[in-house]
């Protein structure tokens, strides 16, 4: 079920979801960056994370 969620998402995108850039004024919406174990719910660590999770769910 995640591999073929995933492969659905890749191809909706392409690889703008699961490669992309992750632009950096996201690491300064709503607090300061610091590390993903300090601030998990930070705007950028929670993109990067999604990231990870699909590219490892991907074929």
């Amino acid at each position: 079920m995640r591999r073929s969620f995933a492969n659905a998402v890749f191809r909706l995108t392409g690889h703008r979801l699961c490669c992309g850039r992750i632009p950096e004024w996201a690491a300064h919406v709503g607090q300061p960056w610091r590390p993903i174990d300090e601030a998990p719910l930070n705007l950028y660590n929670v993109i990067w994370r999604l990231q990870t999770t699909l590219r490892g769910w991907m074929d």
